[in-house]
C-alpha cells in the first residue's frame, strides 16, 4: 500500500510539473486576409492587365512590406510566380502582367511572422482572344451553276485553331442578315490554311467567308465581299 501511494504521488507531481511548463496562454496565430482583382476580364493577346489587392490582419490592420506572389493558372495548373509586388503602407499591392491565354491569376502571401497566418486569393477568369484573319477569298459559279467559295485563313498570333470551321455565307436581302450556305474545315496545304466549299443558290447575291472564332480563344474573322451573279 505504501509503494502504491508513492507511485501515485510521483505521477501526480510529474503532472503538476508538466502543467507548469506550459504557458497559461499560448499565442494564437492571427488570420490574414488577401484580396485580388483584375483591371479587365477580356483582352486581346499581347495586352496587359493590372492585378491589385490588399493584405490585412483579421482586425483590418494593413500588413505593410509583405511580398505577394502572383502566378498564372489555366486548366487547374498554376505556374511559378510571375510577379512579387510588395505591399505599401496601406497593405495595397499592384502588378501589371500580360496573360498568354485564357486563365486567371493566383495571389499568395506566405507570412514571415509566426503570429500571422498565410493567405491566398484568385482573380476571376480573364479571357484572352488571339487574332484570326481570312487572307483571301474568291467566289463564283461552277459548271453546275452552284456557288463555290475558296480562300485562305491565317492565325498571326501565338496559337492556331483546331479545327478551323469556315462558313460560306450569302447576304439575304429578304432577311437582311448573313445566312450560312455551307461549312468546311480549313486544312493545311503545305503553305497555309485553305478552304473551299460549294452551295446551291441560284439568285445573284453578295457572298463572304466567315470564321466564328472561339469564345475563349480566338477572334472571329470575315473575308472581303464578293458579288456573284
Amino acid at each position: 500500500m505504501i509503494i502504491r501511494k508513492l507511485v501515485i504521488g510521483t505521477i501526480a507531481a510529474a503532472a503538476l510539473l508538466t502543467a507548469g511548463a506550459v504557458p497559461a496562454t499560448a499565442a494564437e496565430v492571427q488570420p490574414s486576409t488577401l484580396t485580388t482583382s483584375t483591371s479587365g476580364t477580356k483582352i486581346d493577346a499581347g495586352k496587359t492587365v493590372t492585378i491589385s489587392g490588399k493584405l490585412t490582419k483579421s482586425d483590418a490592420t494593413p500588413i505593410a512590406g509583405a511580398e505577394v506572389g502572383i502566378s498564372f493558372c489555366f486548366n487547374g495548373f498554376c505556374g511559378e510566380a510571375q510577379a512579387k509586388p510588395v505591399t505599401d503602407a496601406a497593405g495595397v499591392y499592384t502588378a501589371t502582367l500580360s496573360p498568354i491565354r485564357t486563365g486567371n491569376y493566383h495571389a499568395d502571401f506566405f507570412s514571415t511572422d509566426p503570429a500571422i497566418a498565410n493567405s491566398r486569393a484568385d482573380t476571376p477568369k480573364i479571357v484572352v482572344l488571339h487574332p484570326a484573319k481570312i487572307t483571301s477569298f474568291a467566289a463564283g459559279r461552277n459548271a453546275a451553276k452552284a456557288v463555290t467559295g475558296s480562300g485562305t485563313i491565317d492565325f498571326p498570333g501565338r496559337y492556331t485553331a483546331n479545327p478551323i470551321p469556315v462558313e460560306l455565307q450569302y447576304y439575304s436581302l429578304s432577311g437582311h442578315r448573313w445566312t450560312t450556305a455551307a461549312t468546311v474545315d480549313a486544312t493545311w496545304n503545305g503553305t497555309t490554311w485553305a478552304f473551299s466549299a460549294s452551295a446551291e443558290y441560284r439568285k445573284p447575291g453578295v457572298w463572304r467567308a466567315f470564321y466564328a472564332g472561339a469564345p475563349e480563344m480566338f477572334h472571329a474573322a470575315a473575308s472581303n465581299l464578293v458579288f456573284v451573279l
